[in-house]
């Protein structure tokens, strides 16, 4: 029995398995590298702020490549298209595992574009596939494997990258590539095996030169906002990373603008802009990708909380993960039951709760049970909100044949919230750091025989790049350690100011040395003695900053959830 689009039972399913297996590894890609990234970087002698061009490079070609891969997969067949993404990415990934043993980092940079532009195409091309290979009344039960498969991948990205590194070492990170070739040539050999006809649209005029100009534009604007930095915002805006790109794009904008209302078939179809409610899908979209990168922080937050080590705290993604892999289907199925925009207002209803649960009552009272249920809720939150509807609604509202480049669009605008989040959401978290020396400087014992005027006036100029690492890389259960080294230092600094004050005071044949590291003994045992404090401080202050972090990320999911109040109740079908 064949369905509406000719495939049977058997090749629809074999089609499902291939695309979801091509959305895995391309969900988990974009956060495999980050855990390893200090690694490679050190494995291949670079510097901190040059290795982030391993990860920076695959976020602009990726977001270049997605509406161009969605064009040409509507144009010569998303199956075609999809095997070819599939292809080229397979190879970047053996490239760059190769890098780990040959090559060099130039070599992994090039490798890492060739990743990118194979998977640029995959995410967009696999759901428009599936989304419409499914009757209306099916198409959201569908999409929410989708979402599922997508935000598993995603959010356990960055603990299979620590597991590959911890289980076979730091010499062997090439692993995080290779994992993905034996996936991509079984996709490849599946798709061969898999004999179905697609229909071609290429009676209109491919629109080259509106590829070139987006491209720049998207390569501009990506490159811009992942340099600001919104804690120092006018500073970091008259950088030359930032304004000349901001000015390119500025200016290419209105040239893209008038060629696409004149080519053919355009890039991307701006009728998009000009319909109410694919422009709030849009606004949604992006909206999802900046509460998409609150999960970030959510080690770091648990760590502090449950006063976890350093690294230890990655599990807790595994909550969320887990939470967002049951509710997308569930989702996708009440999408078919009642509308997307019910999913929707669920959704975001869900991930406020969980983000205000996480500011107002976690990080006051470091509970733990408080921080799984809220954990659980922005699980949830994501799986209702990050895919599946987001896909339905864009599939619902345009034609059959623009599907791919309408999928593209949507990545595209949710790879922007994406990129710009992070940058204002870390703000918080520098602001609480700035905060924290003086905090932790008003609990730590005073340096006898100094007035604490003058103990707080020494200063920190010359501390040793070692122990200024050591504080900025300090975590709730290393605090003490980290203000006990500090500290000496300070003393020994102090060491004129103690044995002035120490003159006329010594009895007879008394060493000033003596007397002197038997008081720095004393001092450092006092702040042994103060080590609840000092993590209380250290705790409540790191805590201070993610609260005003999840707060935002509470306001960030407000306005999806007005955004989808102001969505239609009934779905418009036109592309059936």
């Amino acid at each position: 029995m064949e369905n509406e689009n000719g495939y049977s039972k058997k090749v629809q399913n074999a089609l499902m398995v291939m695309f979801l297996l091509g959305i895995f590894i391309g969900g988990m890609d974009s956060g495999i590298v980050s855990p390893a990234r200090t690694v490679i970087a050190d494995a291949l002698g670079v510097s901190a702020d040059a290795s982030i061009w391993m990860i920076t490079i695959y976020t602009l070609v990726y977001a270049v490549i997605m509406p161009i891969s969605g064009k040409l997969a509507d144009r010569y067949g998303k199956k075609k298209l999809f095997v070819f993404s599939i292809t080229v990415f397979g190879i970047g990934s053996a490239l760059c595992g190769i890098s780990d043993y040959a090559g060099g980092y130039s070599f992994l940079i090039v490798a890492r574009i060739i990743q990118a532009i194979g998977g640029g195409g995959i995410m967009p091309i696999a759901t428009a596939f599936i989304g419409e290979s499914f009757p209306k009344e099916k198409r959201g039960a569908a999409l929410g494997i989708v979402g599922a498969t997508y935000g598993i991948a995603t959010t356990l990205g960055p603990t299979i990258g620590s597991g590959i590194i911890n289980i076979f070492g730091r010499d062997n990170w090439g692993l995080l590539f290779f994992i993905n070739v034996p996936i991509c040539v079984v996709v490849v050999i599946m798709a061969a095996r898999i004999k179905i006809k697609e229909k071609e649209f290429t009676d209109k005029k491919l629109d080259v030169l509106g590829s070139i100009i987006v491209s720049f534009m998207i390569l501009s604007i990506m490159y811009a906002v992942t340099n600001l930095n919104f804690h120092n915002f006018g500073q970091s805006l008259k950088s030359t990373d930032v304004y000349p790109f901001l000015i390119v794009f500025i200016v290419l904008l209105p040239i893209f603008i008038y060629r696409e209302n004149r080519a053919e078939d355009p890039i991307i179809n701006l009728d998009y802009f000009r319909n109410r409610n694919i422009r709030i899908t849009l606004i949604m979209a992006l909206v999802v990708g900046c509460g998409m990168m609150s999960v970030v922080f959510i080690p770091q937050f648990g760590e502090n909380v449950l006063r976890l080590s350093q690294g230890s705290g990655g599990y807790l993604i595994t909550v969320m993960a887990i939470c967002s892999g049951i509710a997308a289907p569930i989702g996708g199925k009440f999408i078919d039951k009642y509308s997307a925009k019910a999913v929707l207002l669920v959704g975001f209803g869900s991930t406020i709760v969980g983000t205000l649960t996480l500011a107002l009552f976690v990080s006051k009272t470091n509970n733990a049970v408080g921080l799984f249920i809220a954990l659980a809720l922005m699980g949830i939150g994501m799986g209702l909100t990050m895919g599946t509807p987001l896909n339905y609604l864009m599939q619902t509202y345009v034609k059959r044949e623009e599907a791919s480049s309408a999928q593209a669009t949507l990545s595209l605008i949710k790879s922007v919230g994406i990129a710009v989040s992070p940058n204002i959401l870390v703000n918080f978290i520098a602001e609480a750091g700035d905060k924290m020396p003086t905090k932790l400087m008003e609990v730590m014992p005073k340096i006898p025989g100094m007035a604490s005027s003058a103990s707080h006036s020494i200063g920190v100029s010359g501390v040793p790049n070692n122990i200024l690492n050591s504080f900025q890389n300090a975590d709730v259960t290393s605090i003490t350690g980290v203000m006990k080294e500090f500290s000496s230092f300070m003393f020994d600094k102090a060491k004129p100011l103690i044995e002035q004050g120490m003159v006329g005071h010594l009895p007879p044949h008394t060493s000033m040395e003596t007397v002197f590291n038997s008081m720095k003994v004393q001092y450092l045992h006092q702040v042994d003695g103060a080590k609840t404090v000092i993590e209380n401080t250290f705790q409540s202050t790191l805590n201070s900053g993610f609260a005003s972090l999840f707060i935002a990320s509470a306001i960030i999911a407000l306005v999806g959830f007005l955004c989808a109040i102001c969505l239609k109740n009934k779905d418009h079908v036109t592309n059936k």
